[in-house]
């Protein structure tokens, strides 16, 4: 009895590792890249120079990776600063795709006293794919209170996307009538029965019927 119980599970693993071997590694699938958005921001001088870039991938999810100095570039063409580099951090994300920018700010004090500075960017994307609006927020509002910012921190950065979503449409209410004499609202009007709706469509019927069943007694009194 042991050595058939023996048997039957020795057979059983021999299946289950046949199972396992015979699937192999799973092939992992790359999820397409939809949009790269360079990172340039205004920590160090008054010129915005790249520190990373962000992927915005088809799983509706992005990636931030940082860029080595040697491969930082400066952004040009940036025009008049609304907001004074000494007050706010400034962050312009600029689309590979289409040349998009969009210009994000916290207020400077926010990073005092930060190592590493905790950011996130939230990228919102229309029903085709595109981003059409960015989201940002970096440190903590608590710094404003410690000693002003001494050394660049560095940062710990989390990117996310949300998909516009298309709401329910709303059933419209009929608007109210008012009676310009009164200048209350008017009772709607009794609803019809179908005799009432459709009469002047019944006598031409009904007086047809009673024509039609006429003439052939007529042909019959005139035969006899």
């Amino acid at each position: 009895m042991c050595s058939v119980r023996a048997t039957v599970i020795l057979l059983f693993l021999c299946a289950l590792a046949s199972t396992v071997f015979a699937e192999g590694p799973t092939e992992q699938t790359t999820v397409l890249t939809t949009d790269t958005f360079e990172v340039f921001d205004n920590l160090a001088t008054n010129e915005f120079t790249q520190r990373g870039e962000i992927r915005v991938l088809q799983n509706e999810t992005a990636l931030y990776q940082p860029v080595a100095s040697k491969y930082a570039q400066q952004l040009a063409d940036i025009g008049e600063q609304e907001l004074s580099a000494e007050l706010y951090y400034t962050v312009i994300l600029r689309s590979q795709n289409s040349g998009a920018r969009h210009v994000l700010s916290v207020k400077r004090c926010r990073l005092n006293g930060e190592k590493k500075a905790d950011e996130t960017f939230v990228l919102h994307e229309t029903e085709g794919g595109s981003v059409f609006r960015a989201d940002y927020d970096a440190g903590k509002g608590s710094n404003c209170l410690k000693s002003p910012l001494a050394d660049t921190p560095s940062f710990a950065t989390k990117a996310l996307v949300k998909s516009r979503v298309r709401g329910p449409t709303p059933e419209l209410a009929i608007a109210a009538s008012i009676d310009a004499s009164t200048g209350k609202e008017k009772q709607p009007e009794p609803q019809k029965g179908f005799l009432a709706k459709y009469w002047y469509y019944l006598i031409p019927i009904v007086l047809l019927l009673m024509f039609s069943g006429e003439e052939p007694q007529q042909e019959g009194n005139a035969r006899h």
